[in-house]
């Protein structure tokens, strides 16, 4: 039984192997049709045409004969070979690396033993998560210094109580006002019994009625009576100011209350830097409560990400310039390549590029550029580029090697399209329409662009090459030799 030499399956040594069965049966199928519709006709001469090799010609024959029927039947198209303007894309190695300010390093802020570690290297923790316990005897000393600072706040706010009362109780009934306006009120009293005496004896002297001594006394003693009552008046008059000068009476008030505001800063001073180097609050609250110290402190994750380092052992004793953990939130990364300073202009911040990683072969992935260095490295003459991908579905890992496509300046050369081109004995062929066929023809290529490449040598402009139905021909040749 004959087969048909398009149907064939191509030789083992050929240079694209076992074919796709998509593509295969795809072959097939038109084949059988074409095969099917032409022998309906019934005519000689029409199944003559629909050979598509010669078998007559030699085994090295460079031109498959079909006929422009059979080809359109088998919808082969083709494509004028012709000099265009194409994009040259560059591509850029790089590496995957945590996006800037999403990789935190974990220490701890004092001195302390590992007691506890909660974590593992890979988990996904979020912020505010504790790591791990350490056990600190600074932390230790605080809580007993802030236990002193509570009891120190405690007397002094008894003692601003008191002073309040006695504040109180001034504004209510003023001692010292009372006492001068009492001190004063006898003063005037003596004074003017003392003058009205002294204005008696006076008249008795004068008479010659009473003696020389008795009005010098009397004299003597209201001179004093006048002075007792000029100083009861001074005193009095100040306690009157002193008492509509609230300010005055709260001065013992004034300073109870700075030294509780003194204590009580003190006191949160202490809270605020147990809370800042981890200490737990309900433990601290518990160490309040029952007057008990306990040394541990919290270690907890800054920010949402993943355990990335893990470099701590329970027992160990740890320090604040040790990395204890490191946390990558890698909801995002970054490409970062180094780009040739001459082809900088074709990268700007916020732009598109693509990116290309050996994991995910045939994958396209969109990034932005989202720093572009203002140095240029004078050894390599080149310049750092990073470009974010998102990572939600954590495809990208660290350290993973990629390619960046940036898309190139424009450049006019002699173009054939990629799906022309199929490859025999590891070289590059293409098949040039002809009358009555098809020709083989090698090429040598150069610049590779997205759809097109660049013909060197074995094309000439005009020329018309096979783009879809080459893989057909290609097997058609292979059968054949």
């Amino acid at each position: 039984m004959h087969r048909h030499p398009l149907i064939n399956t191509p030789r083992e040594g050929s240079i694209q192997g076992v074919y796709r069965p998509a593509v295969f049966l795809a072959c097939l199928f038109t084949t059988v049709i074409t095969v099917i519709s032409l022998s309906s006709c019934g005519s000689k001469s029409d199944s003559a045409d629909a050979s598509l090799s010669n078998h007559s010609a030699p085994p090295d024959a460079k031109l498959i004969k079909v006929s422009e029927k059979v080809a359109k039947q088998i919808d082969i198209q083709h494509e004028s070979i012709q000099k265009r303007s194409v994009a040259i894309p560059l591509h850029v190695t790089g590496k995957i690396e945590p996006d800037l300010g999403k990789e935190v390093d974990v220490t701890s802020r004092i001195n302390g033993r590992v007691k506890k570690i909660l974590v593992a290297p890979g988990q996904e923790v979020k912020r505010g998560q504790i790591l791990a316990m350490l056990d600190s005897q600074e932390i230790s000393e605080l809580q007993a210094e802030l236990l002193e600072a509570r009891a120190k706040r405690d007397i002094a706010l008894a003692h601003e109580e008191r002073e309040r009362m006695v504040y109180n109780e001034l504004l209510v009934r003023p001692k010292n006002l009372i006492e001068a306006q009492t001190q004063y009120d006898a003063a005037k009293v003596q004074k003017e019994l003392a003058e009205t005496e002294f204005r008696r004896q006076e008249g008795l002297y004068k008479e010659k009625i009473s003696a020389q001594k008795d009005y010098l006394a009397a004299k003597a003693t209201s001179a004093t009576n006048n002075a007792n009552y000029e100083q009861a008046r001074i005193a009095y008059e100040r306690e009157k100011n002193l008492f509509k000068n609230k300010a005055m009476l709260r001065k013992e008030l004034q300073l109870a209350e700075a030294e509780t505001a003194k204590e009580q800063q003190h006191y949160n001073t202490l809270k605020q830097r147990l809370d800042f180097l981890g200490a737990d609050p309900s433990m601290l609250a518990g160490v309040l409560k029952s007057g008990q110290i306990s040394g541990l402190v919290r270690i907890i994750a800054p920010v949402h990400g993943v355990v990335s380092h893990h470099d701590v052992a329970v027992g160990e004793v740890v320090h604040p310039d040790k990395s204890i953990f490191k946390v990558t939130d890698l909801s995002s990364v970054v490409v970062k390549a180094d780009l040739p300073e001459v082809d900088i202009s074709r990268v700007k911040m916020g732009g598109k590029v693509k990116v290309h990683v050996s994991s995910y072969p045939g994958e396209v992935f969109l990034a932005t550029v989202s720093f572009i260095s203002e140095n240029v490295m004078p050894d390599t003459r080149t310049v750092a580029v990073r470009a974010r991908l998102d990572n939600h579905e954590r495809k990208f890992k660290l350290q993973m090697f990629a390619e960046i496509d940036l898309e190139g300046a424009e450049r006019e050369f002699l173009a054939c399209p990629k799906s022309a081109i199929q490859e025999m004995e590891g070289k590059p062929v293409v098949f040039v329409r002809k009358e009555g066929g098809y020709e083989v023809r090698h090429i040598k290529t150069g610049v590779d662009a997205e759809k097109f490449v660049e013909v060197l040598s074995g094309l000439e402009s005009g020329d018309e090459v096979v783009t879809q139905g080459s893989l057909m021909l290609r097997t058609e040749l292979t059968y054949k030799h």
